[in-house]
This record gives structure tokens, sequence and C-alpha cells, in this order.
């Protein structure tokens, strides 16, 4: 699957960009970052167009998407055992967390999962604090069953 998508051609329609988001949205839990890499292309499917309009930014979001698809890390399976690590970020267009934990020896920080969340138009308003906090309560939503043991 790797050098499938390695070697998926640039969309040329609407359709064949719907088909890669489509595919690329199934693994979007081992990618971090995916809603904000992604951003770009979704919103080239906006409204009612008929035509793809290629951007450059589109491209970059592409390739950059294509590259984290071959090289993204190893997820661990999360341990109950173990103490979690929560990490969330937050930017004008969306938000991102990581969970994580300590594990081998010496210990070492392993992401278990990624989370990310293109923001609506009224959640881009927030002022950068209320996005971090946004980002966290839907981090703690989304791993809740992990977190509460």
């Amino acid at each position: 699957k790797v050098m499938a998508v390695r070697d998926w051609p640039v969309s040329t329609s609407i359709k064949e960009l719907q088909r890669f988001l489509g595919f690329a949205n199934f693994y979007r839990r081992f990618i971090g970052g995916f809603s904000l890499v992604s951003a770009s292309l979704t919103t080239l499917l906006r409204g009612k167009a008929k035509t793809l309009s290629w951007t450059p930014e589109a491209q970059r979001a592409f390739e950059e998407l294509r590259t984290r698809f071959c090289t993204a890390p190893l997820l661990h399976h999360p341990d109950p055992q173990l103490p979690f690590v929560v990490e969330v970020d937050a930017s004008s267009t969306g938000v991102g967390a990581t969970l994580s934990q300590h594990s081998g020896n010496p210990p070492r920080l392993h992401p278990c999962a990624y989370f990310s969340k293109k923001l609506f138009p009224a959640e881009q308003n927030y002022d950068i604090g209320n996005r971090e906090l946004l980002a966290i309560n839907l981090a703690l939503e989304e791993w809740r069953h992990w977190l509460e043991g």
C-alpha cells in the first residue's frame, strides 16, 4: 500500500481528489496533523465547482500527505497499566493531538494515536487559548475510553 500511495497520481478531477481524500481519511489516525495538512485539498471541494483548480498550495499538501503516508511512525498499542501523555496543538485552521506513553528501557515516548480536526469558520474566530482548550476537549472525548480506564 505504501508504494500505491507514493505513486498516486496528482488528481485531475473532483472525483479523483475525492477518491484520494476518502482513501487517506481512512488512515487519518496514523498521520499526525492530518486535518491541517489536508485542509487546502478539502477546500478545493467546497461549493459546486465542476472543475478542479489545482493550486501550488494544494500540490504541496498532496505531496506532504503522500510523504507522511510513507514515513508515518509506528503506533504502539496502548497499555492500560501505564500512564498516558496527551499533547495538543491548535492553529488558525485546525487542532491536533497525540496520545502517547512512555515505554522501553530507557523509557521513550511512543505515539499510540493521533487526532486532528479542521475547524469550522465559527471556531476559527476563537482566540488561541480557546482553540487550545477546544483541542484538549476534543482529544479527551476521542480517547476517553483509554484515559478513564
